[in-house]
């Protein structure tokens, strides 16, 4: 090849090439030389390879320039290459040395190539891979990288977090190493096949959305939400995972207590309709020896309970006997009494729950302090795991406790035993009723009583201030010994009555209830009164009218009572009473008459379809199965007008109860 065809090749080269002589001058360049540096051929003959050169790079070029002529090897550097302008451009030098055919060297020959474009790659890879490596660090998600072998290469911060692991210590492990402890979504353990990262490589896709479990250092589980891909090389064979991880342990612990929550609502509603089918069967027990075996069949024949028994105190041995039981507990509860009666120091949660009036709760037998070791190892040989122990009471009176086994722990929950207070006091408002004859009228004949009263009784000296009459309609005992009156105006401001009475220092408070025209309702709390005389003479008081100074009280009593020693006993507080009529009545001479016609006569249709509406919606319920907007919504009538027929079909069957109650 002649030399000018050379030329011709140099000039087409896209890097610059250079020939020097020994003594460091340039003898043979290329066009692309000159077009690089600005210099023109005059110019570059006789230039030297430093005059080229970055002044902070030249004695390292300079170096290598005489490691070349020196020696054999070739010799790369990179350095900024100045252009006649003084411009910098980064430049890939390399030399090899030139000899004649004698050896001898003759100088050195090599080319020079730009890296502006290689630089600003690298500056782009350089700043892709920061961005990356910032992504990394801050994504609020854990992000892993895994190799073909299924060990760690690549932990962000937040996956070291979640874990409980440094990146170190994540980096020393594999995916199926012992000490994750990997569990599926089911508790159950996770086999390392099964394991997202494992199945990503296998079946060369992506695993979405799998939940699994591992185990902290310190022994807490995290519960995962893991998402992963594979990474192919050049010939589609998957040679790392990428995996992204989410703790969900929060998740997963909120949605465990929506799902206890919605079970003991079950439950709870399951109790409802339990307790409203034990009230329903209480109404036709005569006997309160029938009432406790009522409670205790029906609860222990559900499926919620195992074992449910009543029992009383022992006025002579001070301990709770039981009055009636259903149900299989094994004899458990004869075992807690026989534990009672060894430990004088150890008191019972049914003997607790009849001294406090407040019901004990026992979540879990084997894991209570509130049983012995004896009382726990024979709960658990049983099947029994909670229960519950209720007062029955009425009032200041506790008549006896109901005691519940289950054979789930944390059977009873706040809201059921709620619904346990609500039957307890449901059970002993029954005992109460039955052991005083109120519950079912009887038989039974009494006598009707009416006193007339003019000297300082309540309602005889507030009839003198008001121009009007005084109806008692009714009272109540309070829990701290007084009593609400709850008293009709006729013909006279109820307001100014109201004002009058508190001006009295046996009325503690009054309150109009309602008004209408001169005649209104009010409720007065009286301290002491005639009718609490009346009370422990063994007198019930019926009614009473009082009008300008004058009062008739007429109470009932037994066939049995003496009357001369009851109004003996009632003129030593009133000397000027005296009885002024007497009349002999029949119990069930109202009381059928009232329990058979008020439904049938008293209430309108739309009353009783109302209230009909409201009970099997569980509008009466406890809690509210549905509202009032609701109940009137699907009669296709107004809230209010919903609440104007309840409240006259509750008057009314109010009116009947109380009223048959006294006969």
């Amino acid at each position: 090849m002649d030399e000018s065809t050379v030329n011709a090749v140099l000039d087409t080269l896209p890097d610059v090439f250079y020939v020097f002589d020994a003594d460091g001058t340039l003898v043979e360049w290329n066009d692309r030389l000159t077009e690089v540096t600005g210099y023109d051929d005059d110019e570059l003959d006789g230039m030297a390879p430093l005059d080229f050169i970055a002044e902070e790079d030249k004695q390292e070029i300079a170096t290598a320039i005489d490691a070349v002529l020196l020696g054999e090897s070739t010799e790369t550097r990179q350095s900024a290459l100045v252009t006649k302008d003084g411009e910098h451009v980064p430049y890939e030098f390399n030399a090899t040395r030139v000899t004649d055919e004698d050896g001898t060297v003759t100088g050195f020959t090599g080319t020079g190539r730009n890296l502006s474009k290689r630089r600003k790659r690298e500056r782009t890879l350089r700043r892709e891979r920061d961005r990356t490596r910032q992504l990394l660090e801050t994504s609020p998600i854990g992000i892993l990288i895994l190799d073909g072998d299924g060990r760690f290469i690549e932990a962000n911060e937040r996956a070291a977090t979640i874990l409980g692991l440094s990146k170190r210590e994540i980096l020393d492990r594999t995916y199926d190493d012992d000490r994750w402890n990997a569990t599926d979504e089911t508790g159950a353990p996770m086999p390392p096949a099964e394991c997202p990262f494992a199945k990503t490589i296998r079946n060369e896709e992506p695993e979405y959305d799998t939940v699994m479990g591992v185990e902290r250092p310190d022994g807490e589980r995290v519960w995962l939400s893991v998402k992963s891909a594979p990474v192919f090389d050049d010939e589609g064979t998957p040679v790392e995972v990428v995996a992204s991880i989410s703790n969900i342990t929060d998740r997963r612990h909120r949605e465990r207590e929506l799902r206890q929550q919605r079970d003991e609502l079950e439950t709870l509603n399951r109790i409802n309709e339990l307790v409203r089918e034990v009230i329903h069967e209480l109404v036709g027990a005569a006997t309160r020896e029938e009432i406790e075996e009522t409670v205790c069949t029906r609860l222990a024949d559900s499926d919620l309970y195992r074992f449910a028994w009543v029992g009383d105190q022992d006025l002579v041995e001070g301990s709770l006997v039981p009055q009636a039981l259903a149900g299989d507990d094994q004899a458990f509860h004869e075992l807690v009494g026989e534990v009672e009666r060894e430990n004088e120091v150890w008191e019972r949660p049914a003997t607790k729950a009849f001294r406090t009036g407040r019901h004990v709760v026992v979540r879990d037998f084997s894991k209570t302090t509130v049983l012995t070791d004896r009382l726990r190892e024979g709960a658990l040989e049983r099947g029994l795991h909670s229960g519950i122990a209720v007062p029955l009471s009425y009032g200041q009176t506790t008549y006896g406790v109901l005691v519940v086994y289950a054979t789930r722990t944390d059977a009873f929950s706040e809201r059921e035993a709620a619904g346990f207070d609500t039957l307890g006091e449901l059970v002993g408002f029954a005992i109460n009723a039955t052991e005083n004859k109120k519950l079912l009228a009887t038989d039974q004949a009494a006598v009707e009583l009416m006193f007339r009263v003019t000297d300082e009784a309540l309602l005889v000296d507030l009839s003198r201030q008001i121009d009007g009459t005084l109806v008692l309609d009714g009272t109540v005992p309070t829990s701290d010994g007084r009593y609400l009156y709850y008293v009709r105006v006729e013909d006279a401001q109820p307001k100014q009555v109201a004002d009058t009475a508190e001006t009295f220092s046996t009325v503690n408070n009054s309150r109009v209830v309602w008004i209408h025209d001169d005649e209104g309702l009010l409720v007065l709390t009286v301290s002491s009164s005639l009718v609490e005389n009346f009370i422990e003479s063994s007198a019930k008081v019926l009614t009473a009218r009082a009008h300008d100074g004058v009062e008739d009280v007429v109470v009932e009593v037994t066939r049995e009572t003496d009357i001369r020693t009851l109004l003996t006993s009632i003129q030593s507080t009133y000397p000027d009473i005296e009885l002024v009529a007497k009349r002999d009545v029949e119990r069930t001479e109202r009381s059928e008459r009232r329990s058979r016609n008020v439904l049938s006569t008293e209430l309108t249709d739309r009353q009783r379809s109302a209230f009909h509406a409201a009970y099997l919606a569980g509008y009466y319920d406890w809690p509210r199965e549905s509202t009032a907007e609701q109940v009137a919504e699907s009669m296709g009538i107004a809230p209010a007008t919903l609440h104007q027929h309840l409240r006259k079909a509750e008057g009314k069957l109010a009116s009947s109860f109380f009223d048959s109650m006294m006969e």
